[in-house]
Parts: structure tokens; C-alpha cells; sequence
């Protein structure tokens, strides 16, 4: 009796150790059998994040990071990595980036500018390399319009918070940072500098036209300093606008696409011929909405511009402006000053 009672007992940690090593085997020679997705959250740890999203069993990662030099002591920076098929648990890990884990108790105030004519996709992309966020979170965020619109009263015919992110340099806490935190300070921001004092005796209709108007000067005048300048552009885009003429702004046509301010720059003859709701060389009006954040100086701009009898102005090489009455002149300072 006694030995069959043995004899089970030795079976029983025969087949346990058994199943025990091919758990662990399971996790050893873990590798993908598809495209995927891995989604690191701020301060994950690295067996939490396995864990979490590849289904891998807690216990044995523990094991494994034991067996293997992976710095667990270390926590994860926020990222959206895309693994391939065929890739094994060590080629993973091999792929993720780390910071000390004494970074997460870092309560130093970090500075963090907002520039003017970023756009959301810039905002997002800096955020991204501040390891803030993960990718696109901050687009999703300022698309999510309706979330905000009790609490701002510009948002009421708004279709994204492009146009109300204020640029400016904020002062953030990493440790908690977030970025419904980030919107809702940008929002603010713009609140008491811009709407309070600029635009809280307009219609609705009529805010989206300025800080549309105002969010192509600040690309178009955007080396250009001088109030006159930005006063200028935009008084010429009024006309247009009223006029029913083509805006004709090149910067507008990238917009769609969700690129960055840089990105733009590289393709933008690509979509210049595209029609669309942004398109200002194929469209006769205002773009679907501003393409991006423009400085309070360009706001000022749009809403007391110089009353000039110019229709067309263009850039030189060194982004100076020459500007013209008539589509000859403009012809002219064309062949002056764009092909020399």
C-alpha cells in the first residue's frame, strides 16, 4: 500500500515537472506566428507588459528574465512596436526600449514648448519623443471633440481641437503626465489668451473663419515677424475669401494626409493637384478646417489686417515676400524671383 501510495506520489511530480517544463519551454521558444502589435503603456515593467500582450504566464517570464541578462529593474518607455512573424521572445525584448526606474520618481518640473504652425500631428510626434504617450494617442485626443465641448464655449462648431491647442512653453510633470492633462491645459490656455480677449464678442461662424484665415498666415508668414507682414497676408486671403477666389495657399494641401509640418515639406508637390476638402489650389474656400495652431500675433493679424490693394504675394528662396496687384506683376516677380 505504501509503495503503490509512493509510486503515485512520483508520478504525479513526474507529470508536473513535465508540464511545468513545457510551460516554461513554451515561453523559451516563444515566437510569433503573425504581423503584431505591442503596446507599451508609461512605467509598464517588462514582465507586466509580456504578460498583458503576448497571454505569456507571469510565473515562468519571472523565470525566464531570471535565466536571462534582460534588466527587469528597469521600466519601459511608451511605444507601439510592430513585431513581424517569426520573432522569438528574445528578439522581442531585444526591441524594447528602457529608462532607470528611478525616473518615475523624478518630480522635476520638465519644460515642454508647443510651437506655433505645428499642427496636431507635430504636437503627437514630439509628445512621442518626449516618451509621453504612446503613438497617436494626442491625434485621437484632439479629434475627440465632443469630450471638450461643454467646457469651451469656441468648441460649439468646431470639428477637431486643431485650431485651439495654444502654442506656448508649459511646464509638465513626467511622472503624471497624461494626455488628456496636456489637451486640457493647451485649451486653456487659449481660453484666456485668445478667446477672453480677442474673440468672446464673435459668432461661432466667425471664429472658425479667423483662426482658420490665421492658421495659413502662420505658415505662410512664418519667418516673417513683422505684425505688417502677417497684417498683409492676411488681409490679401480675405479678399480672396470673399471674393470667392482660390485661397491658392500651398501649405493647406498636406493636411488630409496627417502628416507633419517636415513631412509635408518633402511630399507637398505630390498632393498639389489633389481635390479635396483642404486643397485651397483646387477649391474654391476656406479649408475644412485650420491646419494648425497659429500664434496669438497671427490671430491679431487676421482680425486687423492692412487694407492694401495687393491680390498675390509669393516667397523667395530666403522666404522673403514680394507682393503684386495684378496677375502680370505677379507673373513678373515670378520670373525675378523664383528662378534665380
Amino acid at each position: 500500500m505504501l509503495f503503490r501510495l509512493f509510486k503515485l506520489i512520483i508520478w504525479i511530480i513526474v507529470i508536473s515537472m513535465t508540464i511545468l517544463y513545457f510551460q516554461y519551454t513554451s515561453i523559451r521558444d516563444f515566437e510569433t506566428k503573425n504581423d503584431i502589435s505591442i503596446k507599451v503603456q508609461s512605467w509598464d515593467s517588462l514582465i507586466w507588459m509580456l504578460n498583458r500582450e503576448l497571454n505569456l504566464n507571469e510565473n515562468f517570464l519571472k523565470i525566464y528574465i531570471k535565466n536571462n541578462p534582460i534588466p527587469d529593474r528597469f521600466l519601459l518607455k511608451s511605444w507601439e512596436y510592430k513585431i513581424s512573424p517569426k520573432t522569438s521572445l528574445w528578439e522581442i525584448i531585444s526591441q524594447i526600449d528602457y529608462r532607470p526606474i528611478q525616473d518615475k520618481l523624478n518630480n522635476e518640473q520638465e519644460k515642454l514648448t508647443i510651437l506655433e504652425w505645428w499642427n496636431i500631428f507635430d504636437i503627437d510626434e514630439h509628445l512621442v519623443s518626449r516618451w509621453l504617450i504612446n503613438p497617436k494617442d494626442f491625434i485621437k485626443e484632439a479629434k475627440n471633440i465632443e469630450k471638450y465641448k461643454d467646457n469651451y464655449p469656441f468648441l460649439q462648431d468646431a470639428l477637431s481641437l486643431e485650431w485651439f491647442l495654444y502654442p506656448d512653453t508649459y511646464f509638465i510633470l513626467p511622472s503624471i503626465f497624461s494626455v488628456e492633462s496636456i489637451t486640457k491645459t493647451l485649451l486653456n490656455t487659449f481660453n484666456s489668451k485668445v478667446y477672453n480677449e480677442l474673440l468672446k464678442d464673435k459668432t461661432s461662424k466667425e471664429i472658425i473663419e479667423i483662426i482658420n484665415i490665421a492658421s495659413i498666415v502662420e505658415k505662410e508668414a512664418f519667418s516673417q515677424w513683422w505684425m505688417q507682414e502677417k497684417a498683409t497676408i492676411s488681409w490679401i486671403l480675405w479678399k480672396r475669401y470673399k471674393e470667392k477666389w482660390f485661397i491658392w495657399a500651398d501649405i493647406t494641401v498636406c493636411y488630409p494626409y496627417e502628416l507633419t509640418s517636415k513631412e509635408c515639406r518633402l511630399v507637398i508637390s505630390k498632393y498639389i493637384k489633389e481635390v479635396n476638402d483642404y486643397n485651397t489650389r483646387t477649391m474654391v474656400w476656406l479649408p475644412k478646417t485650420p491646419i494648425n495652431n497659429p500664434h496669438v500675433s497671427s490671430i491679431k493679424a487676421v482680425i486687423n489686417p492692412i487694407n492694401t490693394n495687393y491680390w498675390y504675394y509669393l516667397h523667395d528662396k530666403n522666404w522673403k515676400i514680394y507682393y503684386a496687384n495684378t496677375n502680370e506683376e505677379h507673373n513678373r516677380n515670378r520670373n525675378l524671383y523664383l528662378n534665380r
